[in-house]
């Protein structure tokens, strides 16, 4: 053989394992960080200590202005895990089954399974961990991280580590809200997590079929547990509450003019030893140790985060991996003197979404409103494959590539009884009685008061503000699907 011939041949060999190295499908490693508020670092919280999300940031998509389906875990997980919008009669609450609300569908996971993935989630993905199990993961079931001779699982998902602490829970089912404790970031279940987590990648890299990881963080939801090294982080006295501690209105610190109806209990903080019965407030001690705790826990959680991306680099996969992280929902500290989730206002339907994909642009900043039913769209586009017909979002691809597109005019998180639009400008609340009739509603002017201070739907200057967003409102109800 001529040395011409040999080197055509070489060279064409080297396009081709170049051509190939391009087209190989990209593995998708997706994040899920419970009741993550929009307050990071790279959302311009720089009181926040949570440098690996914001390098992730820095290294894609940044979307300012992303929308739950509704507020609650259960529900918002089964509306993005499928496409598909929380309905009055579907996706309602935190304890959803995909399974019940919506045999049907097919998930996200089946979707990438069906088209040539292998599927495998750690930690909490569904809030149901078994919820369309058999369809959705490669190995039939979701994992699950248990060591019934860890002490850490002697209190289930809420992981207390202290012995005063597992005590009391053994002892009436109950424990406090928040938890210091001076260990490894393995103590917790998040840090066993992210070990899994790496162990798995370590393994499905050895493969030639593409992988759709999903990785779901439990922090920062409650009991605020972290290791000690996370709280120090942060100064106890830089936390003060966003409201009056000592009043004793039952109404909490509403906006002014904003009905009862936006007022709840938060029965899920209730839930904690240290918490007092409704409708008695938070006291100022407790309520700067909980922003204190949430912190430490949103810093412990990025540490996990940071742990499973270097593994990609290492790994040298992090140039054909697509890397989704978000929040299930946003999150109250306090505001309107309310915590936890439950609600239609914005601190509680907005929730961090980044998208870093394989060459696409770095560093942008979606500004446009964006929902949650857009991400299962998204992520099969980056991926090329199908997206089925369930799903009622749009891929945010073409936002990703040119951040100053417009995205969505109006976004639509509900929660039970109350209907909500939000759009650059303003959000309208409505709650409806079971028989359909307007029950009480909430104007804000997002541009002018985005901490929802004043309710505007009783000022006659606004009428026909609150008008025309209630027939765009009506039109979304009649015709969502």
């Amino acid at each position: 053989m001529n040395r011409f011939l040999m080197c055509l041949i070489f060279s064409l060999i080297g396009v081709t394992s170049s051509h190939a190295a391009e087209t190989k499908q990209p593995n998708v490693l997706f994040i899920m960080v419970d009741d993550l508020r929009v307050e990071l670092g790279a959302y311009g919280a720089q009181h926040v200590k949570s440098p690996y999300i914001d390098q992730l940031a820095a290294s894609g998509t940044r979307f300012a202005n992303a929308y739950v389906s509704v507020p609650v875990c259960g529900a918002s997980r089964a509306s993005l895990f499928t496409g598909m919008r929380a309905l009055p009669d579907r996706f309602k609450s935190y304890y959803t089954w995909v399974e019940e609300d919506a045999p049907e569908a097919t998930t996200i996971f089946e979707q990438f399974k069906n088209n040539g993935y292998h599927t495998v989630g750690y930690g909490k993905i569904f809030h149901q961990a078994q919820d369309t199990a058999h369809k959705s993961w490669s190995a039939g079931k979701a994992g699950v991280i248990s060591d019934e001779r860890d002490p850490a699982l002697k209190t289930g998902w809420r992981d207390y580590q202290r012995p005063e602490n597992i005590a009391l829970y053994k002892k009436i089912n109950r424990g406090p809200s928040t938890e210091i404790f001076d260990g490894p970031d393995e103590s917790y279940l998040d840090g066993k997590v992210a070990k899994k987590a790496i162990s798995t990648i370590n393994k499905l890299v050895k493969s030639d079929q593409p992988f759709f990881l999903a990785v779901g963080f439990v922090k920062p939801h409650l009991p605020f547990n972290a290791p000690k090294k996370y709280w120090d982080m942060y100064d106890a006295d830089q936390f003060t509450l966003p409201y009056d501690a000592d009043q004793s209105n039952p109404r909490g610190n509403l906006p002014k003019g904003a009905p009862d109806r936006a007022y709840h209990h938060y029965g899920e903080l209730r839930a904690y030893s240290d918490t007092p019965k409704k409708p008695v407030p938070v006291s100022a001690e407790q309520g700067r140790r909980l922003i204190h705790g949430y912190h430490a826990s949103v810093s412990y959680a990025d540490a996990q985060v940071g742990k499973v991306l270097a593994e990609l680099d290492r790994l040298e996969i992090s140039d054909n991996t697509i890397v989704i992280l978000m929040g299930d929902h946003g999150y109250s500290l306090g505001e309107h003197g309310l915590w936890c989730k439950h609600s239609t206002f914005d601190v509680a339907t907005k929730t961090p979404l980044i998208i870093r994909a394989p060459q696409m642009p770095q560093n942008q900043t979606v500004e446009g409103l964006v929902e949650f039913i857009d991400v299962f769209p998204t992520l099969t586009d980056l991926a090329g494959i199908p997206t089925p017909e369930q799903a009622a979002g749009m891929s945010l691809v073409s936002h990703m590539k040119d951040d100053s597109l417009p995205a969505r005019a109006a976004v639509f998180p509900r929660y039970l009884s109350a209907e909500a639009i939000h759009t650059d400008q303003y959000t309208l609340t409505q709650w409806y009685t079971k028989n359909g009739k307007l029950g009480a509603e909430m104007l804000y002017d997002n541009l002018n008061d985005p901490d929802e201070t004043q309710n505007l739907a009783e000022q006659p200057e606004y009428k026909s503000v609150r008008k025309g967003l209630e027939r765009q409102l009506k039109r979304h109800i009649k015709t969502r699907q």
